[in-house]
């Protein structure tokens, strides 16, 4: 299929035009004639048509999922990416949003992307480590200590690197990453302090072996479960709290049946704005110049919006009652940062290496005193 997702603003191949295909097919070459079935099927359930050569302009129909709330920061630069598109390409690129895991969880919608049955997405690194294991770093206990910190390195060599081993291993292309910030500690039963508070305590994490390590080590029940599940065990007593910004805390409704928030900022959350990589390279060049530019913009523009909306929701949090706390962190660092690196370095490929690595480039990031 040489040019993927061509569409014609009102001609296309139609059924009766594809079962007049079909009969031209030898009778004999029965299998030929069933893989172009299957083929022209295909190509009119994914919305695909191809242009007649009368010079018509071709377009593009593309969809961009997330997981969270149609309000949030994601959907916000979602929607600046799509206006940006349309009018970078005069309207040859229509981008149609789909927020709150309407295709799918994270998880299924990089399997999506993978085969070419989704276009866009946005996701959190830590999810894409059964492809990238070694992209763990970046997840390791309390390696930054600010967002722009955080932000920088994955902005960096690193960030480079672990982008083209994901695009090399997986056919998925990065397109940069968000600012989202450091995960904090919400639940329904007490205010966090210190590391004994977290004993016992049924918190969601995501599903990522550097994540749960690192809550076990600090005596949580970590309990993975996808994020579209979470409000209702909140509401069932399932769990008793999880991990999250102060926006998705808020924005995602979290702080209705969980009213205590804690900036245990143990893991910066990298997330990153994905293409399939097929799909990306066989545009024109002057759309894909389109693409990196709206992405870089959008890029831009959603850190912008984050910090902003990270101060409001703060705000909407004391008012609703919330109770937030800001421990001192040290005793977290002192449990975790030597147990949970050490184990790392052993778990995943060339995890001295990198380990070290990140750290270097990490603290080379802080400001000199």
């Amino acid at each position: 299929m040489e040019e993927k997702r061509e569409l014609e603003s009102k001609q296309g191949i139609t059924l009766f035009e594809s079962r007049s295909f079909l009969k031209k097919i030898s009778k004999e070459d029965k299998k030929m004639k069933k893989t172009a079935t299957v083929f022209l099927v295909a190509l009119l359930a994914m919305g695909f048509m191809i242009l007649p050569a009368n010079g018509q302009t071709k377009t593009w129909q593309l969809k961009l999922s997330h997981v969270l709330a149609p309000t949030s920061d994601y959907q916000i630069m979602g929607v600046r990416f799509a206006e940006l598109m349309d009018q970078k390409t005069k309207g040859q690129v229509k981008i149609s949003l789909h927020p709150a895991g309407q295709l799918g969880n994270e998880r299924v919608a990089f399997e999506q992307l993978q085969m070419g049955a989704q276009d866009l997405a946005i996701s959190g690194t830590p999810v894409l480590s059964a492809w990238v294991p070694e992209g763990q770093v970046f997840d390791l206990p309390y390696l930054v200590q600010t967002r722009d910190q955080g932000l920088a390195l994955l902005n960096g060599s690193i960030g480079d690197w672990w982008r083209e081993t994901l695009r090399q291993r997986t056919g998925v292309r990065s397109l940069g990453f968000l600012d989202y910030g450091f995960r904090q500690v919400y639940n329904k039963t007490r205010p966090i302090r210190t590391p004994e508070d977290l004993k016992g305590l049924k918190l969601r994490v995501l599903e990522n072996p550097t994540y749960i390590a690192t809550y076990r080590t600090l005596g949580v029940k970590a309990t993975p479960m996808a994020y579209g599940e979470v409000y209702t065990a909140l509401q069932q007593g399932v769990i008793d709290g999880g991990e999250a910004n102060a926006q998705g805390y808020v924005h995602d409704k979290f702080l209705e049946v969980a009213k205590f928030f804690s900036y245990t900022s143990a893991t910066y959350n990298p997330i990153t704005f994905l293409i399939n990589d097929n799909l990306y390279n066989g545009f024109p060049p002057e759309i894909r110049k389109a693409l990196d530019e709206a992405a870089k913009e959008s890029l831009a523009y959603q850190k912008n919006v984050a910090r902003k909306m990270e101060d409001e929701a703060v705000e909407t949090m004391k008012k609703a009652g919330v109770t937030i706390t800001t421990p001192d962190l040290g005793p977290f660092v002192k449990i975790v940062r030597p147990a949970v690196w050490n184990e790392m370095m052993g778990r995943i490929p060339r995890g001295k290496e990198l380990v070290e690595r990140v750290a270097k480039e990490a603290d080379a990031l802080l400001p000199k005193r």
